[in-house]
């Protein structure tokens, strides 16, 4: 079997951000074009007039997009400060802290990250933020440390939030997790507006005969309205196994043991089939994208992690000491 190096696996992950970023800014400002469709283009009007207020709409969408996401980059990591249910201890000791310092010190981060553990979640879990001015934070999960066998396994874990931190991947998941409820906002809210009685039906009053390309474009601006929440929703959980996949190749860096990481996971996937289906559900409807482990989206299409099997064959390809017959998971 080939050795993967992390460096390899990061240069080649790395583009999955900015794929996701352009995704995402493009569905805006497709969905603001199509709302500016539905709201005011007539289906009476010359294909000279037709392809001028497409411009016009095109245009003040782009505008529009733009600011969207200005103010989405600078505004969204409060979500992840507040999020998880449980009561968060900030901790500045103990085995916990000590390793948190040990990795950040390890990937030669500029200071260390506040660490807090998270108590009354019901999830065995993990994971980081950071906002724009550089502040940082890794959360560890009381259930977690219950898991978990040693502590190279708990490094192998917060050498991967750290990863996270370093590659700024806690900052940009944030902003995308915001981006991504802020188009499911602009849908259903032009959603609601057209379901009250809203929409472009007065401008169809004109004499004139309609135009069957407007008809279409209309048509299919009513069908992306319905589809765009979707659509941010696989870019977002692309952007997410991308991330994980490139942390656990950052924390098999910081601690040259790929075999405590892939113990730790399979650890995980056992002991979350133990837990409460409505703690899981809550964990993952607030921090599931940016949670060190998902089992709620386990071999679905829009899982926002890649499978345990397949990020534990990863490590493996690194170095990782794991029987085969532990992956028939």
């Amino acid at each position: 079997m080939a050795i993967t190096t992390f460096r390899d696996e990061i240069s080649r992950l790395k583009k999955g951000i900015r794929i996701a970023w352009i995704i995402n800014f493009a569905i805006i400002w497709i969905l603001c074009i199509a709302i500016g469709v539905v709201f005011t283009l007539s289906t009476r009007v010359s294909n000279q007039q037709l392809a001028t207020q497409m411009l016009i709409i095109a245009a003040i969408s782009l505008v529009i997009s733009i600011i969207v996401m200005f103010f989405v980059s600078n505004y969204s990591t409060r979500i992840l400060l507040e999020a998880p249910a449980g009561d968060a201890v900030h901790l500045a000791e103990g085995q916990i802290f000590n390793i948190v310092e040990e990795m950040a010190i390890a990937a030669n981060l500029p200071k260390i990250p506040e660490v807090y553990l998270l108590r009354g979640s019901g999830v065995a879990n993990a994971y980081a933020c950071a906002d724009n001015l550089g502040n940082t934070q890794v959360v560890i999960t009381q259930e977690l440390l219950d898991v978990l066998d040693n502590r190279e396994e708990l490094q192998g874990v917060i050498g991967h939030e750290i990863g996270h931190i370093v590659e700024g991947d806690s900052q940009a998941m944030t902003k995308l997790v915001a981006l991504t409820s802020t188009t499911a906002l602009i849908a259903g809210a032009a959603g609601r507006m057209m379901f009250w009685g809203g929409g472009r039906r007065s401008n169809d009053n004109r004499e004139g005969g309609n135009n069957p390309l407007a008809i279409v474009i209309i048509i299919i601006s009513f069908i992306f309205l319905i589809v765009a929440p979707l659509l941010a929703k696989v870019a977002e959980s692309y952007m997410s196994r991308e991330r994980e996949s490139r942390a656990d190749a950052s924390s098999v860096q910081f601690t040259r043991n790929p075999t405590a990481l892939a113990s730790a996971l399979l650890a995980l996937e056992r002991g979350s089939r133990k837990e409460d289906k409505q703690s899981l559900k809550n964990f993952n409807q607030t921090i599931g994208p940016v949670a060190f482990f998902n089992p709620m989206s386990l071999k679905m299409s829009l899982s926002t992690h890649p499978t345990t099997r397949k990020r534990i064959e990863k490590l493996r390809e690194m170095g990782a000491q794991i029987d085969p017959d532990n992956l028939q998971i």
